[in-house]
């Protein structure tokens, strides 16, 4: 007769570091009609998955005559925790043009799991002038596709005072002859 036991519970965990190792003192209800049996790790099986991947975890359960049992236990790795990042800080450039697109702008970006990717998604103008402000959006992503966007603003600026010349003078006979203004 074979000895009998209830396999442990699944367990969920988001990240592949946070699954728990082997624990044989989980099979708590291990019995043998004849003696007590010896619980025993047998192996992680992975579906080779991801978001969700399961690992199909066996323990044995074997009498003193060698009759084995064994039971599985189920492991959800599965990372449903969006990463984090900050907008990055407003940036004028007084005369123009707008730096080029660069996701190292987000500087923070993190993830419960691994380092997320950083990647340019779009860009918009509200077309006004002094300042013109340009909205850059840029999406963090973690391994299993969770996402945020972040807002990047970069403002154009026009500090500069306008330039000119006076004319040079015109000498005319009558006051008739004063050309109109001309501001060209």
């Amino acid at each position: 007769t074979s000895p009998t036991g209830t396999a442990p519970s699944t367990v969920n965990v988001e990240c592949i570091g946070d699954v728990p190792t082997s624990d044989v003192t989980l099979i708590t209800d291990e019995a043998d009609n004849c003696s007590t049996p010896v619980v025993a790790f047998v192996s992680d099986v992975s579906d080779g998955a991801t978001c969700p991947e399961t690992i199909t975890r066996t323990y044995s359960i074997t009498d003193a005559c060698g009759n084995v049992t064994n039971v599985t236990q189920s492991i959800i790795v599965n990372d449903v925790t969006p990463p984090t990042a900050s907008n990055p800080a407003t940036v004028t450039v007084p005369g123009g043009p707008a730096p080029a697109t660069d996701p190292t702008v987000v500087i923070d970006e993190a993830d419960n799991c691994a380092t997320p990717v950083v990647a340019f998604v779009s860009e918009s103008t509200d077309g006004a002038a002094c300042p013109e402000t340009i909205t850059r959006i840029y999406s963090v992503t973690d391994a299993c596709g969770n996402t945020i966007n972040v807002t990047h603003l970069i403002l154009i600026t026009d500090p500069f005072a306008p330039t000119a010349s006076n004319p040079a003078g015109i000498n005319v006979e009558c006051i008739g002859d004063v050309p109109t203004p001309d501001p060209l």
